[in-house]
């Protein structure tokens, strides 16, 4: 009688400890790639937007798919003007407003990298989720001043 309900908890905190690390990979990456951003070795080696979503793709790809990563790195006039909403339009990440803006000197920049991370227990995807595929969306996010360069 307790075999089930013990089951779909050990199931829910493998999957609940599964999303976490995820979360944890995914901001440890956004945090080491925007620091090369804040102080200008980005802007400096003139990366094309591909290989700098490489160069995020390099920091995840033993967890995550590089081709499902959703990359937003733009300028901002000030940091009252960031979104931290989550882009999702009809069920699914929006892409259409993200950019690849490298910023110069001293300029206020987010660096936004999202990913639909799959969920596997129908608790989980019934309670937490939004998407139309019923995923969760992992998100990382670095907000910073480049430095002067």
């Amino acid at each position: 009688m307790l075999g089930l309900p013990f089951l779909l908890l050990l199931l829910l905190l493998l999957e609940t400890g599964g999303i976490f690390i995820a979360e944890l990979v995914m901001d440890q990456a956004v945090s080491t790639v925007g620091r090369e951003v804040r102080t200008g070795q980005v802007t400096n080696a003139d990366l094309t937007e591909a290989e700098f979503k490489n160069k995020i793709c390099q920091e995840v790809n033993f967890l995550f798919d590089c081709a499902n990563l959703h990359v937003d790195l733009r300028t901002y006039g000030s940091f009252s003007s960031i979104s931290n909403a989550v882009p999702v339009k009809n069920g699914d990440i929006d892409g259409s407003g993200f950019a690849y803006t490298k910023p110069g000197s001293e300029q206020i920049a987010a660096l936004k990298v999202y990913y639909k991370w799959p969920l596997y227990t129908e608790i989980m995807r019934s309670s937490i989720t939004d998407m139309s595929d019923r995923s969760f969306v992992i998100v990382g996010t670095a907000v910073f001043q480049t430095e002067p360069f």
